[in-house]
């Protein structure tokens, strides 16, 4: 199956600045300028196509239909990696439960601030937020969310994964558990 065609055609198969309709010079625009971050939080082209198709509904007010001429005359800001997110993630130190939710507060509202002056990250941050926000929390569900762990942590940039796997390498039975429950990174959509 051609991913970028598939999401091509479902964002109406032509440039939606000049109207051009030739789907061989027709490419994705990312509306935001985030082109750059999603380089880096996918690990190729068509895994961000597949992504992006599976979850049209959520992703597609971030992307465009655009043709090849039209894309060449926009510029996008690179001056701030995705690793950038990192700050408002994870905790530097151990924290009691107190000092974690204060710690939490803090960066949310940072994380607000920045996102405001930095809208290329809105789209990947809420993708996070989904994806990785709770992942912890299905620690205390283990029952029922065993095989979302390994599911969803495939969808992450590396680093972000990393400390899911680490969580898991602190817990060997939740990790036994998770790695009996393996489910593939791209799943089966029947085409």
């Amino acid at each position: 199956m051609n991913w970028k065609k598939s999401l091509v055609e479902r964002l109406g198969n032509k440039c939606q600045t000049c109207g051009l309709e030739d789907i061989e010079q027709i490419d994705i625009d990312f509306i935001n300028g985030q082109e750059y971050l999603e380089d880096q939080y996918f690990e190729n082209e068509e895994e961000r196509c597949v992504w992006f198709v599976l979850h049209f509904k959520e992703e597609s007010e971030y992307v465009q239909a655009i043709c090849n001429s039209c894309k060449s005359q926009k510029k996008e800001d690179k001056s701030i990696p995705l690793s950038k997110l990192e700050e408002f993630y994870f905790t530097p130190t151990a924290m009691d439960a107190q000092e974690i939710m204060r710690w939490m507060d803090k960066k949310a509202e940072e994380l607000l601030a920045f996102l405001r002056t930095n809208k290329q990250f809105v789209p990947i941050e809420r993708r996070l937020e989904r994806h990785y926000g709770d992942l912890r929390d299905k620690f205390t569900e283990i029952d029922r969310n065993i095989a979302l762990i390994e599911y969803e942590k495939k969808w992450l940039p590396k680093r972000f994964a990393e400390v899911i796997e680490q969580d898991l390498d602190e817990n060997p039975e939740i990790k036994n558990l998770v790695s009996k429950h393996h489910r593939p990174k791209i799943p089966d959509t029947g085409h």
